[in-house]
């Protein structure tokens, strides 16, 4: 792995803004999250956690303010929800994704691929990409 981190206070989100520092971008596909039974649900009628607004209002202020805008589905509200124990966010060479994931599938545990890092600036501009 390049990079490590858990999804806690920050969101998922906010966490991989800090992981690609100043400059980086990446893209999320939000289709490939994970998402724990009633989450969704919840989102849609509009529940979410005390810190949820503010760390999407975090994350908006990193955006170029088209970018900002978008995302207000209940799958990419997912981005921003803190978790007190969420899961781990990994940045493995494109190369190594694949094995990376099946040994942590064959070891038991739930992973994903959700996204890629694009380097020093994604396509118009933005940090954070969100498909």
């Amino acid at each position: 792995a390049r990079a490590l981190t858990d999804v806690t206070g920050f969101g998922l989100a906010g966490h991989l803004l800090e992981m690609l520092g100043g400059e980086g971008s990446a893209r999320i596909e939000v289709e490939a999250l994970p998402v724990l039974p009633g989450a969704l649900a919840l989102l849609k009628t509009g529940v979410t956690s005390t810190l949820h607004d503010a760390n999407r209002n975090y994350v908006a202020a990193q955006l170029p303010p088209a970018a900002a805008l978008r995302g207000r589905s209940a799958r990419t509200q997912l981005l921003f929800d803190p978790q007190t124990s969420g899961g781990l966010l990994m940045a493995v060479p494109p190369e190594q994704a694949a094995p990376a994931l099946q040994a942590l599938k064959d070891s038991g545990y739930a992973a994903a691929r959700i996204g890629q890092v694009l380097g020093k600036s994604a396509p118009g501009g933005s940090r954070l990409v969100i498909e």
